[in-house]
């Protein structure tokens, strides 16, 4: 059990006497309110920027061939240091939110991105743009796993999953968001708007975010932090007048636990859960960006019309929302399993993508692919942010999308690897689907070792910061 309790002389004595409260409890009993709404509304739309300004590059890119006069090979190096930039941004920015605090580190890395996205309407090379690129992408990658971490923190356990689900959809809207936007924009006002709109939103919620986004009240008892704040806080999850500074806070459901490091997440409990997590984010996302990249080139090599397959292809996204959305409360209740059950489906669904079928068929297929493919990986965030305590989650939330963007970058790889191979269409689909065999695998070792992990809350109390109370 973690307390927080004053330091000076006699606080032991004098903390018998004032009252005590559990914030475990408060989160436990917290209904979807006004604080909460507020919470998921607020990180979902920081989410929705971090999607949108990820993808921005993407759908300037026509744009900034024909401005710059270059082909499009060359973006390959811009969208591959971005992708490196995520990775850089949620390895070091989710250790950060462990040690600074989630709402620091999301304030910092949204206005990070902001600024950087803002500067590349100004970029006049490939070579700017890229360095550009890799600096956003620090900042966007440090946002979602201290995202996701924060909500977690608010969220009771039995709604999870179905939290930060809802948050975290923000950022497929935004992704998405990116070409109506570019459409409606760029023919009127250049490429450049595409970036303005992207970094202006960003800086002006990052400056917002100083007064309407809450630090994790987890975190701040953890860190023995500011007592005003957290009494504050206890107020508006429900807590009585009782809570002031002067209270003493406890988490009942926590254990005091080594500083957020590598040697960390792979400690006791964890030195299955970590790696297996990561295999599987590998894995997961190495489908997700195969079908999200190639699914419009390979439906074309199908004889589909390009503005047929390009709709086609609209499935895949689609269906990854609308059934993110429909399972999370079954991910609350029944974690790894659900997983576990798409990537089952999973399998026979993309083998059947390269058969040929009816295209209202084709139609359903595809979005039963991103129902398996997009769901798992929402199902995969909602599952890092539980199995890791307080002080690791945003480390060990942060990590696992870090290193999980090496499958994305060996699955954007994969269609041309199997296209030099020159092999039938469903044959391709077939070879892809063997992904989800492993994922399903994995996936059953991690339900298994998920049952093993137990941080049993420990009775002693620690003092502000970190001394134990008599």
């Amino acid at each position: 059990m973690i307390v927080v309790s004053d330091t000076h002389d006699g606080a032991a004595t004098a903390a018998t006497h004032r009252p005590t409260i559990d914030v475990s409890a408060l989160v436990e009993r917290q209904k979807l309110g006004g604080f909460a709404i507020g919470l998921i509304a607020w990180c979902f739309l920081i989410v929705l920027i971090d999607g949108y300004d990820q993808v921005a590059v993407a759908y300037s890119a026509p744009a900034l061939i024909a401005a710059w006069h270059t082909n499009a090979a060359g973006f390959g190096h811009v969208f591959g240091f971005g992708l490196f930039g995520v990775l850089v941004g949620s390895l070091l920015l989710g250790f950060s939110g462990d040690r600074f605090g989630r709402r620091r580190t999301i304030i910092y890395g949204t206005l990070l991105f902001g600024v950087l996205t803002l500067a590349s309407a100004r970029a006049s090379s490939l070579g700017e743009m890229t360095l550009l690129r890799f600096l956003a992408g620090i900042g966007m990658g440090g946002v979602v796993p201290n995202t996701v971490a924060l909500v977690s923190e608010y969220a009771p356990k039995a709604r999870r999953a179905t939290w930060i689900t809802l948050m975290f959809s923000g950022f497929s809207i935004g992704a998405g968001g990116g070409g109506a936007v570019a459409s409606w924009l760029l023919p009127h006002y250049g490429w450049q708007i595409v970036f303005v709109v992207g970094g202006v939103a960003a800086v002006a919620v990052a400056f917002a975010s100083f007064a309407l986004l809450p630090e994790s009240i987890r975190f701040l008892i953890m860190k023995g932090r500011d007592r005003k704040q957290i009494a504050s806080l206890a107020r508006r999850l429900g807590a009585d007048e009782s809570a002031n500074a002067a209270a003493r806070y406890v988490l009942d459901d926590e254990t005091q636990t080594r500083r957020a490091s590598v040697a960390a997440l792979f400690g006791n409990e964890l030195r299955l859960v970590t790696p297996l997590l990561w295999v599987v984010f590998v894995l997961n996302s190495l489908a997700l960006h195969f079908l999200q990249n190639w699914l419009p080139i390979l439906l074309g090599m199908s004889h589909l019309e390009p503005v047929r397959a390009a709709q086609v292809a609209m499935m895949f996204p689609v269906g990854g929302t609308v059934g993110a959305l429909a399972l999370s409360r079954c991910v609350d209740r029944y974690g790894m399993a659900v997983v576990l059950t798409l990537a089952v489906l999973g399998c026979p669904i993309a083998a059947s993508l390269g058969m040929s079928m009816p295209v209202a068929m084709l139609f359903a297929a595809v979005f039963a692919s991103g129902v398996c493919v997009i769901g798992t990986q929402f199902g995969l965030y909602a599952v890092a942010g539980i199995v890791y305590p307080t002080t690791l989650r945003s480390a060990g939330v942060g990590s696992a999308i870090g290193v999980g963007k090496l499958g994305s970058v060996a699955g954007s790889m994969l269609g041309g690897v199997l296209l030099a191979m020159h092999l039938p269409l469903g044959r391709l689909f077939v070879n892809v689907s063997a992904v989800f065999v492993f994922i399903a695998l994995f996936s059953a070792l991690l339900a298994w070792s998920q049952r093993l992990q137990r941080f049993q809350p420990q009775k002693a109390a620690v003092e502000q910061p970190a001394q134990t109370s008599p």
